[in-house]
């Protein structure tokens, strides 16, 4: 199976054990899934006997069921069937991206956002405190501030999250200033 094939079947049952999960087991989950995904990793000998075709279902959940106990067991039902499902269909590789697909949805669920915000000059730490605690309120969830200074900018800020940029910077007014004025 292909490396893209394997993030799709992992986003849609990521999406699936997001559905049916409580946001309470939310963390124990994402905890279980990264856990699992180390493991099948590290472990040559787990790979070969979920990927082995002489091995039945039935002996390949035992063993998955085997090495979650062997860590504390499930963390919740929800969790147990997905991946007694992805077992039981020999789809078991995609672990490390379902892990992976999971902590997305959890974080873009609880909006944990990491913002780059670039000032002109250098922020004390009560400064970004109050910029994270407004940036917090505007956007309904919390936020990460990475910040970065740029003289370039002459003043103000630009902030950046993902592929989207906010420019409240002097630099970025006096270049939309001049492209409105070359029209």
């Amino acid at each position: 199976m292909s490396a893209g094939r394997h993030t799709l079947i992992a986003k849609r049952y990521a999406k699936a054990l997001f559905g049916i999960c409580a946001p309470v087991d939310f963390d124990s989950t994402e905890a279980q899934l990264k856990t699992l995904a180390l493991v099948w990793n590290g472990s040559q000998d787990l790979r070969q006997s979920m990927l082995n075709p002489r091995v039945t279902d039935s002996q390949r959940i035992s063993v998955i069921d085997g090495v979650v106990a062997s860590f504390g067991g499930w963390a919740n039902e929800p969790t147990k069937k997905v991946v007694q499902i992805l077992v039981s269909l020999r789809k078991t590789p995609v672990l490390p991206q379902l892990a992976e697909s999971f902590a997305a949805l959890v974080s873009e669920y609880r909006k944990s956002l990491t913002l780059e915000v670039t000032v002109a000059t250098p922020m004390t730490d009560s400064a970004v405190s109050d910029l994270k605690v407004l940036l917090s309120k505007a956007l309904g969830g919390e936020v990460t501030l990475d910040v970065k200074s740029d003289a370039a900018l002459l003043g103000g800020l630009t902030i950046r999250l993902g592929d989207k940029l906010l420019d409240r910077s002097v630099l970025g007014t006096l270049q939309r200033m001049a492209v409105e004025l070359a029209q």
